[in-house]
Order: structure tokens, then sequence, then C-alpha cells
């Protein structure tokens, strides 16, 4: 959020499931991530977050893993097919009926009704990585490295490996085999907004493979559980998220996502119904020199519900060892943010200007 947003080309610590999901593959570790809405409410943003973030790198050489991905990729499609043919599961595009954009707080119930609904936004909480490979010397590099991304300190030993990415290479210069990710990831996001009328719980869980930490695809499976604080009425629904991101360069990233592609519609007791609209996110992200980041985000790129794309700009750099800054545009409203690094411990912080009614957030992570 201190980055305005510019986010879908960059995730890849334990919030990604709520940016893009393929970002979940990118970095093997182990990470506890949470984060709260200290004051000043607004409508775009949840209360309180919780992430669990799994990964872990296994030696496989290309062809196993496209065809893994590929089989799982089959898997997924059939129980697609399978649920929507049980009416289960529908598309999230190009469907009549009462819908609106998963990037904004109103949702509208058959009735006609108007009822705010949590966007699925999170504040960012960036991850002290673990060090993955401690055979590693530290070379220049690895120094480099140190500086990506999240931007490793002298007290967050790095996991890059020091490889030729045309043919990845050991600390001797040898050949080695190269490299996959997997990742699994839990997230709780809540909301409890009185001024709105909405209580929403939201349930993800994410599944995420990379190869070589230049490729790497994810999906979610979202389920939500809202009430009307008001009414006491409640309503239960679900979708799928699918997001794609590539580094065809060390320092050059390429993101998508898609979130609603696969939707049921949200039932609540009094007999009305709704649904999020898809909506399907572009972003780009460049590091200039180590230790800084520019990023830049196209939000609803498809033009879904009749509304028209948002643009998002961010920038993050490592001021000293230990400490973060990031600066943002999130379509005409000045964010920022810090993140201050202690060993395995990171504490963020983040500022919310213009249409977020100068929200401030507060968040932390533990890597395991």
């Amino acid at each position: 959020m201190g980055m305005g947003q510019a986010f879908t080309a960059v995730a890849n610590d334990a919030n990604a499931s709520r940016w893009n999901p393929a970002g979940l593959a990118l970095n093997p570790e182990v990470v506890i991530n949470s984060s709260t809405m200290a004051n000043n409410r607004n409508r775009w943003v949840g209360d309180n977050l919780l992430n669990l973030k799994m990964c872990y790198e296994t030696e496989m050489d290309p062809f196993s893993w496209i065809a893994g991905v590929g089989l799982a990729s089959l898997f997924a499609y059939e129980g697609a097919r399978y649920l929507g043919d049980k009416g289960i599961l529908k598309k999230g595009w190009g469907r009549s009926g009462t819908k609106t954009e998963r990037g904004q707080a109103l949702i509208t119930e058959g009735t006609g009704e108007a009822v705010s609904l949590k966007a699925k936004l999170n504040s960012t909480a960036n991850v002290v990585l673990k060090d993955t490979d401690q055979a590693v010397r530290s070379t220049a590099r690895e120094a480099a490295d140190r500086a990506r991304w999240y931007y490793l300190t002298p007290w967050a030993t790095p996991w890059y490996n020091n490889r030729n990415h045309s043919q990845p290479r050991d600390k001797r210069g040898n050949p080695t085999k190269t490299k996959a990710q997997f990742a699994l990831g839990l997230s709780w996001l809540n909301d409890y907004n009185p001024p709105s009328d909405e209580n929403a719980n939201w349930y993800t869980i994410t599944v995420a493979s990379g190869f070589e930490k230049r490729v790497a695809v994810g999906g979610n499976i979202n389920i939500y559980n809202m009430e009307k604080i008001s009414s006491g009425i409640r309503g239960i629904g679900g979708d799928l998220d699918i997001g794609v991101i590539a580094k065809p360069v060390e320092y050059l990233s390429f993101g998508l996502v898609s979130q609603g592609i696969l939707t049921t519609d949200i039932t609540w007791q009094n007999g009305s119904t709704s649904r999020y609209e898809m909506i399907t996110n572009i972003g780009l992200a460049i590091e200039p020199v180590p230790a800084l980041t520019l990023a830049a985000d196209m939000h609803n790129v498809l033009h879904q519900n009749n509304s028209q794309p948002t643009y998002h700009y961010g920038v993050e750099a490592a001021l000293m060892p230990g400490l973060i800054a990031r600066a943002g545009l999130s379509d005409g409203s000045k964010t920022a943010g810090l993140s201050l690094i202690i060993g395995r411990l990171t504490i963020d912080y983040a500022y919310l200007g213009g249409t977020y009614n100068r929200t401030q957030m507060i968040g932390g992570s533990w890597s395991l």
C-alpha cells in the first residue's frame, strides 16, 4: 500500500496472495505476516490481515517442472469444469446480473440495495528472507542481490545463488542443476466496518510454483463470509484467482493477475444474491540500480463493470542497512511507507493520503 498499490509485478512475500498469487513461489522461505489499520478508517483497506507463507526449493530440470505444472493445471481445469457443470462455479466475466469490481468497496444485492463490501486490498508488509544456501560465498553479485526486492541487509542473509542464469553454476564455477520452487499460503482478512454496515472475513488458500525464480504461476481459492451489522443477515461466497510473474532478466519483472476468474454467487440469508466482477491487473517493475525498485500497475485493464482502469506508481529504496522507504501514487492518492528490519523481524508502516482518509497502517513479519 505504501507503494501506491503498484505491486502486481513486485509481490514475492507472504502478502503475495492478496496481490499476485504467483509471487508466493519466488522466494523460498517460511514467514508469518500480519498487519492492522491503526486509525482513520477508509472503505478500501481491511482492518486485520494474517498470512502464512511456506515456500521450498528443490532441484528439478525444466521439462519435469513444465510437465508437473501442466498436469496440475489439467486437474484444476477438470475440477473447475465439474463444479461448473454442477452450477457451483461460474465464470467471472460476461454474465448478466448484479455485480461489482473486486477492487471497489460496494457490492449490490439482487434487491438493489447497496451494501459495502471489503475489497481485497491489503497492507504491504515486506518480509526478511531466510538463508537457504549457506554454501554460497559472499561475492559482488550477492552483495547486489542483498539489496534486491526487499533489500536484504547484513542482518538478513541472502538466499540467492551466485550463478550465471544462462547456465547455473556453483561457487566453484561448475554447472549445477536447476531449481524449482513450490509454495503454499494461508491468509485471513477481516474488516469490521460499522459505518459501512459490514463485517467481512476472507479466507484464502494459495498454491504456487516457480522455476529458477524467473517465472512463477499461482492461484487462490477464496472463501468470504459476510454480515450486515445492522440486520445480522449473512452471506457466503467464493472465487478463484490466477496470477503469473515473469523475470526475463534479473532487474525486470512483469506481472499479470485475474481476480475472480471463476466465482460462486454470494447467497444472502434473505434470498438475494450478488457476486464479484472479475478484475484483471498488470504490472511492471524495474531495478535501474541495486537497492532501488520502480513499479507501475494498471488495474482493471478490461474495463470490467463499466469502470475505467486505475493507475498506480511506486518506488522502494534501501536508505541504509535495515531501513527501507517507499512512496507511491494510487490513482492520484499519495502514499508512503517504511520498514525496519531487525534480524528475522520486519516492522512495517504505511501512510495513505487522498481518498484513503489519511489512514495509517502498521504490520510485522517473522521469518521462521
